[in-house]
């Protein structure tokens, strides 16, 4: 005769005995699960969310920021003219109309 894993009572979903295992539950009107969070647990989630603002994004804005104002600075100064280069060249001579006596 051929043991089948049906005869000797084990069907797929249905755990057999298990000897040693130890469980321990807790009633959920015994849970109380908001216990701690006007204390610690705010203290602690606050501290690291300063402690991570002060320590990354501060840093990595102020950086970018000064980066972005010096790139529009030497902007600015590249696009500029010079009067200096230009100081060897004759003005633009007057229009006929518009001659001063």
């Amino acid at each position: 005769m051929r043991l089948s894993l049906n005869r000797l009572g084990m069907v797929w979903g249905r755990i057999g005995q298990q000897r040693g295992k130890v469980e321990y539950t807790l009633s959920p009107y015994e849970q109380n699960p908001y216990a701690g969070v006007l204390g610690d647990v705010t203290y602690r989630y606050y501290s690291r969310l300063f402690k991570t603002i002060l320590t990354f994004w501060v840093p990595n804005i102020l950086l970018g920021y000064s980066i972005y104002s010096w790139a529009n600075w030497e902007h600015d100064r590249c696009v500029r003219k010079l009067p200096s280069q230009f100081a060897d060249e004759k003005p633009p001579e007057e229009e006929a109309g518009n001659e001063q006596k």
